[in-house]
């Protein structure tokens, strides 16, 4: 399988109004349809599709606490670090920190929830050794927020030699000039191809 969809951080504590008024990111609420639809897309497909999600420790580097820029948030086995009931997430998998899937391709769920401590979702996981044991190529990233985990992700895709394909508009920054930046700096920075939803799909 050589694509493969990476849904960034569309938890409830970014995605979902009112679960944490400080890391709410109310520009998802005009995402989320369209990423219903291609992820939906990707299972019909069998297109391994892959949500990196924020599931953070007390000794995360990140958080205020150990010097890092942001306070709780998203911690691990809460509600806030939970995939939007929306998103497709039947026989999937869960990758916890630290650990390694155990797993025979055959056997496999088509989707996978890796946890992770940090902006990127290769940091610490399993992520680079899912995607090459699928023979990945072509890395599909969409999710939130663009300037910052989308961002970084799809930084540590490009070192490791996927090629990038950033989904514009199932991604969302906190303001559109931040979204905008990162997006420019994705492709002229790691020779991303920026594609629509529409594009993503007929893909995948």
């Amino acid at each position: 399988m050589e694509n493969a969809l990476l849904v960034v951080d569309v938890i409830n504590g970014f995605a979902k109004e009112g679960s944490n008024k400080n890391m709410y990111c109310g520009n998802s609420a005009g995402i989320i349809g369209r990423l219903e639809k291609l992820t939906e897309s990707a299972v019909k497909k069998g297109v391994p599709l892959i949500y990196c999600t924020d599931a953070h420790i007390e000794t995360d580097k990140e958080l205020k606490r150990n010097g890092g820029p942001w306070d709780y948030h998203c911690m691990a086995d809460t509600e806030e670090s939970e995939i939007l009931d929306s998103l497709p997430q039947n026989g999937m998998i869960t990758v916890k920190r630290n650990q390694k899937l155990d797993y025979k391709l055959g056997d496999a769920s088509g989707i996978l929830r890796i946890d992770k401590g940090a902006y990127s979702a290769f940091y610490n996981t399993d992520l680079d050794g899912i995607l090459k044991d699928f023979g990945v190529k072509n890395v599909y990233i969409a999710g939130l927020v663009t300037g910052i985990c989308v961002k970084h992700t799809a930084a540590d895709a490009f070192f490791r030699g996927y090629n990038l394909k950033i989904v514009e508009d199932c991604t969302a920054d906190v303001t559109l000039e931040g979204h905008k930046n990162a997006i420019n700096y994705m492709k002229n920075n790691y020779s991303a191809e920026i594609i629509t939803s529409g594009n993503a799909m007929e893909g995948l």
